[in-house]
């Protein structure tokens, strides 16, 4: 699990770095497309009944990774969702 999670980090970094859009920041233009983004509705339910599983403690091995993912996205699309909201409003 450790690997996983370093692996995910490692990939959060380059797409943090990728978003920085060269040390200039984020556009006004990606940052409201940014904010429109959202798991399609399947995904959002998927997800939804993964993470029930989990309370229930049901998952399996392949469930667990398919909710990390879920999880490693959504924690990105927080992150980049705040960055845009920060953009907009120094911007403003």
């Amino acid at each position: 699990m450790v690997q996983a999670d370093s692996r995910a980090a490692a990939h959060a970094d380059v797409l943090r770095r990728v978003f920085d859009l060269g040390g200039h920041g984020m556009t006004r233009s990606l940052a409201e497309d940014i904010l429109s983004l959202d798991f399609p509705q399947h995904d959002a339910n998927r997800a939804a009944e993964l993470n029930a599983k989990a309370n229930e403690g049901t998952l399996t091995g392949s469930e667990e990774a398919e909710l990390e993912a879920y999880i490693n996205v959504a924690d990105l699309l927080a992150f980049w969702q705040s960055r845009a909201r920060q953009t907009l409003q120094d911007r403003a």
